[in-house]
């Protein structure tokens, strides 16, 4: 560019031009040029990554309840809190949370009542957050665990604990150490109180009802029993996955007391997770009396429950129905009712050999016992469906039959009795000598003297090949006694075996062989 310049400076007069003109306008394309060099270069270098680093994005403060020292108070309840866990840190030293699973970066909350309350919690995790919330009894320097909840798949966590009188409590909400940190909404809230006692009065034909564990924490109902009858008590849990208990407490009760995290609550009868039970007052017991109804506290969402409290009828409870032998009974059981079993009485006279068949619909979920007059269970087909049999060797006495719901089943049955006396069968030649041609007998002898078909199978010996069969004959044993004639055509060893088919009372049975020599 200085050459093109310099020689038109050299020579004006040669090129007739204007110098300071030409000056001007070499200058211009000398920055024209320089400028488009520039910019290529800049383009280049982009493309080759080669640009200036975006500036650095300043870090997040940490959250002011980052700390357990630093935790934010809550003064009044409700509270609605809006919190973050972007930006906060672990403290050296930090407790793992209770639910069991690695968590990182935490923020803090504390609560002081003034009285003993069930509080609520219910976390809400924002974007991808997956946390836990943690209740700490604080007392001095020391944590004591209350309760843990880890949000589920909607990032929802909620549950619920006493809080002592002047009690301090640290509320931790941490993420899990492989989650995103993100914003969470807090409610902490007063749930409803739980119901006193009596409560409302139990209506005959039962009663639907519903119970959780933050808002309706128990269920209550009155009912007024009288000494000495006999009463059914039945709880359904009507719920998937959930596990009502029930507990009856006496008249005059004025505090269930407090709740238990599983289990029924206390009481003079309890039934765990739904069943069954027979309540009979004392003398002078009779009055009005209260049955309290809690959920498993484990459990998220609603438990539903049927509750009917009934006198028992003759067919629930001692002596029973009379099941006689070939005996059939019919009946229907619903576990959403007080028909919830049914007991039969039977008396065995012989040793003898029971059989018990049910017949029910498949999708009866029943239970087939059988117990002695101590009510201990002899044998049991406890986790059966549809048509069932027990059979059993039983002693003379008596012993009963249950039919019994499971699982809140219902449907019809039919109950057959059979029992069979056990027998034992002898057999015997009238000699065990004899000669060829010699007519002698073959004597049966059914203990106890029962009757009924016998067959007597004898065999002769070869002395290569050993036992072969000869001949079968049939007899009819009367009082436990039958005879059979027998003439052996020749010499040798003969044996004789005898099998008792049984009868509609009496059992089949056998015996090996009795021996004769033919000479």
């Amino acid at each position: 560019m200085r050459e093109l310049v310099g020689s038109a400076a050299y020579y004006p007069q040669a090129m007739g031009v204007n110098v300071h003109a030409a000056a001007a306008t070499a200058r211009k394309l000398a920055g024209a040029l320089t400028f488009a060099l520039l910019a290529t270069m800049l383009l280049a270098a982009a493309a080759c990554g080669e640009t200036s680093a975006p500036a650095a994005t300043p870090p997040v403060s940490a959250p002011a309840n980052d700390t357990l020292a630093g935790a934010q108070a809550i003064h009044t309840l409700p509270a609605s809190i809006n919190g973050t866990t972007v930006g906060a840190t672990t403290e050296a030293g930090e407790r793992e949370s209770s639910c069991g699973v690695p968590t990182g970066p935490s923020v803090w909350y504390s609560l002081r009542l003034p009285s003993a309350q069930r509080v609520g919690l219910d976390l809400a995790a924002g974007g991808e957050l997956d946390a836990t919330i943690d209740v700490y009894h604080a007392v001095r320097s020391q944590l004591t665990s209350v309760g843990c909840q880890q949000t589920e798949g909607h990032g929802k966590a909620t549950f619920t604990f006493k809080a002592a009188k002047n009690g301090l409590y640290e509320i931790k909400v941490a993420a899990l150490q492989s989650s995103q940190l993100a914003s969470f909404s807090l409610e902490v809230f007063l749930p409803t109180p739980a119901v006193q006692p009596p409560g409302a009065p139990l209506p005959a034909g039962g009663v639907n009802g519903q119970v959780d564990r933050i808002q309706d924490i128990n269920a209550a109902y009155s009912v007024t029993l009288h000494s000495g009858v006999s009463y059914m008590v039945s709880l359904a849990n009507e719920t998937a996955g959930g596990c009502v208990s029930g507990g009856l407490f006496a008249p005059g009760t004025s505090s269930f007391g407090g709740e238990e995290e599983e289990g029924a609550p206390a009481g003079l009868l309890r039934i765990q997770c739904g069943g069954y039970r027979l309540f009979t007052p004392g003398p002078g017991e009779g009055g009005r009396y209260s049955f309290e109804i809690t959920p498993r506290l484990s459990h998220r969402g609603i438990q539903r429950f049927h509750l009917q409290i009934a006198p028992a009828n003759p067919a629930e409870t001692a002596p029973g129905l009379s099941l006689g032998n070939y005996a059939n009974a019919r009946g229907y059981l619903s576990g959403r009712s007080v028909q919830v079993l049914r007991l039969y009485r039977m008396e065995v006279t012989s040793h003898s050999n029971l059989t018990l068949k049910l017949s029910a619909p498949q999708s009866a979920e029943f239970k087939l016992q059988l117990r002695n007059q101590n009510g201990s269970m002899i044998e049991c087909d406890c986790e059966g469906n549809g048509s069932q049999t027990l059979t059993h060797q039983l002693r003379p006495g008596t012993y009963y039959a249950v039919v019994a719901v499971r699982n809140g089943s219902s449907g019809s049955f039919t109950l057959e009795r059979e029992s069979r006396t056990i027998t034992s069968t002898s057999i015997s030649f009238s000699s065990t000598k004899a000669a060829p041609g010699e007519g002698l007998d073959v004597d049966v002898k059914v203990t106890p003297a029962e009757s009924g078909p016998v067959s007597v199978e004898i065999e002769r010996f070869d002395p290569v090949f050993g036992w072969q069969f000869y001949r079968e004959e049939q007899a009819f044993a009367s009082g436990g006694l039958a005879s059979i004639p027998f003439t052996p055509p020749a010499v040798g060893s003969w044996r004789a075996k005898a099998n008792y088919s049984g009868s509609r009372t009496a059992s089949p049975s056998a015996v090996g062989f009795t021996y004769l020599s033919v000479s």
